[in-house]
């Protein structure tokens, strides 16, 4: 159920009164969601029998949100977030688990290269083409110091 949500989730929130049908009937034939409700597929489209895949592929989720390229993710140690730099000058702390985006870090003023966690991970250091580093409150998004 928790793959089944995290990989639709962007259509969830984009049309939430459509939804479950048109994934549950997409969702792969081995999916456990959607042998379990296949009896609630109208048979009018069960009849149809479109063509889906057998099994779930290797993206578990798509995070939705830069303006511009991403340039570089990286991990928090603690596994709980995940930062993402982009040339859009943003970086982006996304709930590692559920992919909701957490905070959007703006300051810079030239795209963002490479961003990493401390080895606690309460702070985030972001690399610039405006030549600086910004070290970040990663809990708070606070910018603390610029180098």
């Amino acid at each position: 159920m928790k793959r089944f949500i995290l990989y639709n989730r962007s259509a969830m929130e984009r049309a939430p009164l459509q939804i479950y049908f048109n994934l549950l009937i997409s969702a792969p034939i081995k999916s456990i969601v959607r042998r379990q409700f296949i009896s609630d597929i109208p048979l009018w489209i069960r009849t149809l029998r479109p063509k889906f895949k057998e099994n779930w592929n290797a993206l578990l989720q798509t995070l939705e949100g830069h303006s511009g390229w991403v340039t570089a993710v990286a991990f928090s140690p603690d596994s709980k977030q995940l930062a993402s730099a982009s040339d859009d000058e943003t970086v982006k702390l996304w709930d590692a688990g559920s992919g909701a985006l957490m905070q959007t870090l703006e300051g810079h003023s030239g795209w963002v290269s490479a961003v990493a966690f401390s080895p606690d991970s309460k702070q985030l250091a972001s690399a610039s083409h405006d030549e600086t580093v910004k070290l970040w409150d990663a809990g708070s998004g606070t910018l603390m110091q610029t180098l």
